[in-house]
């Protein structure tokens, strides 16, 4: 009787044991999954969240009266396309000549600039003409330096007011002969200082800033352009991605631009390096690549450029480049078209133009 009754219990304990481990993991999983386990509904979140992305993406009818409506009482400045209040629209100008020596980096306010040009220059390096709106605020610009002709050209083509350090002989000469408002550092040092505290190295030390040209349009009554504006458009639908655009004009002065989507703009990169000023980095919302052809013109290796008739250019933006044409007559302002000849239609912000010679060479 015993042993049976010892058998009995055995089998009906090892089933308790049993059903209780049971019962046990059935309680610790449960505790587990409210405890533990996250909320898994921001799944379904993430689908609409998605769908809404897209549905921005894609462009609305009246989109063009959405985005004029942005700035109540504003037109777009004909520098850049931007928009400003109205009175703030008609701009005057101003050209900085600056420095792009490994000495002058990083430059000081190259970022703010409306419209800037990349042009090379002797010994396979390149300098900046940066197109600012008259009224900007701007602590300091530059290094400023000496001009070469074909900038001067470039200032023309804005009738803007030139600010430079000296310049090539013939420059100098095409200046005297040109309708352009002119501030050479030389005759006009009260427009310019030079930074004598070491961060900066002769002679690429001469700045100038926002404060000093005004002074001088104002004494001149200047405050308005005289030149036709480009076309600006809204930015509307744009690529997810795009090829870096690879500019080498020899092996110490290589320029990169990398499409940023998210932004719609591009990025500068310079030497492998992401390219800043003295504040912040470098980005341009349009890139212009001219195909233009250089002649040494002396023993210093001086450049003739003739930016007058036309030729191929290369228009990117919204993540994609367009073959076009570059058209410049005198006394006009050049002018891009794409192959049916329309006149291209640049995002408003600011934009790089690239002239690339028959030694530079280009990739995208």
């Amino acid at each position: 009787m015993g042993g049976n009754s010892k058998k009995y219990f055995t089998k009906k304990g090892q089933a308790i044991l049993i059903a209780s481990f049971f019962v046990l993991m059935i309680s610790a999983l449960g505790l587990y999954y409210f405890v533990f386990v996250p909320d898994w509904h921001w799944l379904n979140g993430l689908s609409h969240l998605e769908e809404e992305t897209v549905k921005i993406d894609e462009v609305p009818e009246d989109f063009e009266s959405l985005d004029e409506g942005l700035c109540e009482g504003c037109q777009r400045r004909w520098l850049d396309g931007v928009q400003v209040p109205t009175e703030e629209a008609d701009v005057f100008p101003v050209a900085v000549m600056i420095d792009n020596d490994v000495l002058a980096r990083p430059q000081a306010g190259l970022a703010k600039a409306s419209l800037v040009y990349e042009v090379p220059v002797e010994g396979g390096m390149t300098r900046y003409l940066a197109i600012y709106p008259n009224n900007i605020k701007i602590e300091s610009v530059g290094p400023v330096r000496s001009a070469r002709p074909y900038f001067v050209s470039l200032a023309a083509d804005l009738q803007a007011l030139y600010l430079h350090c000296g310049g090539s002989p013939e420059a100098l000469d095409r200046i005297k002969k040109s309708s352009l408002y002119d501030l050479n550092e030389f005759y006009n040092s009260q427009y310019f200082w030079r930074v004598n505290d070491g961060s900066r190295e002769a002679p690429h030390n001469i700045l100038t800033n926002s404060d000093t040209w005004q002074s001088y349009l104002e004494k001149q009554d200047l405050s308005v352009a005289k030149v036709e504006a480009w076309l600006f458009k809204t930015e509307d639908i744009h690529a997810e991605s795009s090829p870096d655009i690879s500019i080498y004009f020899s092996a110490n002065f290589r320029a990169l631009w990398r499409y940023n989507a998210e932004n719609n703009n591009y990025q500068r990169f310079f030497n492998g390096l992401v390219a800043r000023d003295e504040n912040e980095e470098i980005y341009a919302k349009n890139i212009i690549i001219q195909y233009i052809e250089s002649e040494v013109t002396d023993e210093v290796g001086r450049l003739a450029i003739n930016l007058q008739g036309s030729g191929e250019a290369l228009f990117c933006a919204d993540g994609e480049c367009k073959a076009v044409t570059w058209h410049k007559q005198s006394n006009q302002r050049t002018k891009y078209y794409f192959i049916n000849g329309e006149e291209i239609k640049l995002n408003p912000g600011i934009t790089w133009i690239e002239l690339a010679d028959q030694n530079t060479k280009v990739s995208y």
